[in-house]
């Protein structure tokens, strides 16, 4: 039986303690991998904070120029990704995670270096190597019980679809993808969305829900996989995403395998370390197999045109989905209309993908909210937890003077000390979900110290 002997959701802090179990299923997608490249190179950042995102990855990525197609702030986050260019017109992609304390999560992908730099917020780094993996191992294994979406989708006039993820990690997967699971998670998602937007698929992007993790380690199995639903059954009522991922500690042997995935499905497991098993096996929930060896006239394949390789035709570091529509540095088409699109699966099953859960809504409000304390200047307040809250946001109305509502503070926990307060005042607390969905106010009190 699998368990979860302790849990954690995460969201900046936030944390909780539960024992599940579980009885499991099979079927499964997985691809082999090569071994690990040795030890993760080190170095030290002085004064981290004050450096810009590009001076802490600039040795990793030189020569090559950097083309940003995507910038924004997410959960206090600076997150963006763009295309490589290298002198010799050959591209590759980075993804860089920034926290406000100066840490940084990067995901680098150009020729002759591939992986994941990890800068804590002292400015020690380290830079891990993703290894280009063996995927002949036949790993996407049909999903008996869902079906390929086939309508074609018109893309001048398609509905933009959003697939919510919610990333769950063990502790040890935690501390193998570097440490920060939210930042990792945040990467892996953009990953995934910039190859979306590279392979000019435009009707649907994924989300960051939440995040669990869980005390215990898996291994990378069908019985995992079949038991995803469970291991993460906190986090996925608590969160209600379309799609599930696990990312565990994997000691990588050759031979074995490094990520499953249902196909088509919702659900997904890979070395935690490997974001680019994430946005494979995320190709195969989708719907699309790898390479279509035998040409048969079924466009749900990767490609290779004998230059180039799409993410499921033997390519962990092509940054592209295999689609007709884009060429390559050779000028040769990165798919085939008839035998090779998987982009266009993408296109046709965005409206599957993101109906597996009702569309986010906020919170309920927090109850009970009361005065539980005072002293010659603080009010301390408590109330009941709102099931899907990640955090509280409190509030203050001075009647008299302002009768507009003035936020005072944030909390994690359900209690929340305000200092330096004189007077009586009306007090009430709201609760914020993981992607910043706010519920109504909670019942008000009026107090004073």
């Amino acid at each position: 039986m699998f368990k979860t002997a302790g849990v954690c959701f995460i969201r900046r802090a936030f944390s909780g303690l539960s024992l599940v179990c579980l009885a499991v299923i099979l079927g499964a997608c997985a691809h082999p991998p090569t071994t690990d490249s040795g030890e993760p190179e080190s170095r030290v950042f002085e004064n981290v904070a004050s450096k810009s995102t590009a001076e802490l990855y600039a040795d990793l990525i030189a020569p090559a120029v950097f083309e940003r197609s995507s910038s924004k702030v997410i959960d206090g986050y600076t997150v963006e990704s763009g295309k490589l260019r290298m002198p010799d017109k050959s591209e590759g992609a980075l993804v860089t995670v920034r926290s406000v304390d100066g840490s940084l999560t990067a995901l680098i992908n150009k020729p002759g270096q591939f992986g994941s730099l990890h800068v804590d917020s002292k400015g020690g780094s380290q830079f891990i190597s993703e290894p280009e993996t063996n995927t002949d191992f036949e790993d996407a294994v049909p999903n008996p019980n869902e079906q390929v979406a086939t309508a074609p989708v018109d893309s001048a006039q398609a509905e933009h679809f959003v697939v919510d993820v919610l990333m769950g990690y063990s502790k040890a997967g935690v501390d193998r993808a570097g440490g920060d699971a939210h930042a990792d998670a945040l990467a892996k998602i953009e990953l995934v969305n910039m190859m979306l937007r590279n392979s000019l698929v435009d009707n649907v992007s994924l989300r960051l829900v939440g995040i669990q993790v869980v005390e215990d380690n898996y291994p990378i199995t069908s019985e995992t996989l079949g038991g995803l639903r469970t291991i993460f059954a906190e986090g996925m009522a608590k969160f209600e995403p379309d799609v599930t991922y696990g990312n565990f500690a994997v000691d990588i042997v050759p031979g074995g395998v490094i990520g499953m995935g249902w196909m088509p499905g919702r659900s997904a497991i890979g070395a935690s370390n490997r974001p680019s098993t994430f946005a494979h096996e995320i190709g195969h929930n989708a719907g699309s197999h790898h390479c279509n060896d035998n040409g048969v006239n079924n466009y749900r394949f990767g490609y290779f045109n004998g230059k180039s390789r799409s993410i499921l035709c033997k390519g962990p570091n092509s940054i592209y989905y295999s689609t007709p529509a884009v060429l390559d540095q050779y000028g040769l088409p990165l798919g085939n209309a008839v035998t090779a699109d998987t982009a266009r699966v993408w296109r046709e099953n965005a409206a599957r993908l993101s109906s597996y859960a009702p569309p986010q809504s906020p919170p309920t409000a927090p109850g009970n909210f009361v005065k539980v304390r005072s002293s010659a200047n603080t009010i301390t307040f408590g109330w009941n937890a709102s099931p899907k809250a990640v955090r509280y946001e409190i509030y203050r109305v001075n009647v008299a003077s302002d009768p507009l509502p003035k936020k005072i503070g944030d909390s994690t926990a359900l209690t929340f000390t305000a200092t330096s307060i004189s007077g009586e005042a009306l007090y009430f607390v709201k609760a914020v979900s993981f992607i910043g969905l706010v519920s109504v106010p909670s019942n008000s009190v009026v107090a004073r110290p």
